[in-house]
């Protein structure tokens, strides 16, 4: 555990249970999430198929008369264009892994569903390496945390993207998981916090040709 505050937190999910069904993990589920504002990136790819199963982005928030149930709201949903909110029950299990409890749409069966997910939370405490933005429109999002940087968005002609990227050992950017469309070689990283010293908080900037806002970036950067 580290001795500061996270700036931002990786999660992996280790499983899902549709009750009353056993737990399994088809998917490679990563989640960024900013500390202070609460933006999130949630990704999941298909292990077998390399499809995508979910994508989305928003907001999350803390219930007040609660500290362990958290709210979920969906700005863009790979699964649908209607706004989206749904929340889970967190509990700290004793190996330091989070159960969430809830329901939500089960998308085999299209029926609300109990379900419980075990999550794996990893601090991040470089706020250099913590940037969330999207573009105006809303269509894109983008986020780094850590060593991990993912990307969602939804085309013009209603088609949804996403993909989930690794710095490795020599710091250069390997796309891990991408949908079917998505040219590798063509995805643009982030810039480095030392080369966008004018990306406040908050802020409207241009970049790629198009205007983002930048939702949150590590404090002190």
């Amino acid at each position: 555990m580290s001795s500061t505050a996270p700036a931002a937190f990786v999660s992996f999910r280790l499983s899902i249970r549709w009750l009353p069904e056993e737990a399994s993990e088809p998917t490679h589920t990563i989640v960024l999430t900013g500390v202070r504002r609460g933006i999130f990136l949630d990704v999941r790819f298909f292990k077998g198929t390399k499809e995508l199963d979910w994508a989305f982005a928003g907001y999350r928030t803390t219930d007040p008369n609660n500290p362990n149930v958290i709210k979920f709201r969906h700005d863009i949903d790979s699964r649908t264009l209607e706004s989206v909110e749904d929340s889970g029950t967190n509990t700290t299990l004793p190996d330091g892994t989070t159960l969430e409890i809830g329901e939500m749409i089960d998308p085999r069966t299209g029926k609300i569903t109990p379900f419980e997910e075990i999550w794996r939370d990893r601090e991040e405490g470089d706020p250099g390496s913590v940037l969330f933005i999207r573009n105006v429109s809303g269509t894109i999002w983008q986020a780094r945390v850590g060593r991990w940087q993912m990307g969602l968005g939804r085309r013009r002609d209603g088609v949804f993207w996403a993909w989930q990227a690794e710095r490795d050992h020599e710091s250069k950017w390997k796309i891990k998981h991408s949908t079917e469309g998505v040219a590798t070689d063509e995805v643009v990283w982030l810039p480095e916090s030392g080369k966008i010293k004018e990306w406040l908080e908050g802020s409207t900037v241009m970049w790629l040709g198009d205007e983002w806002i930048v939702l949150e970036r590590g404090l002190g950067v």
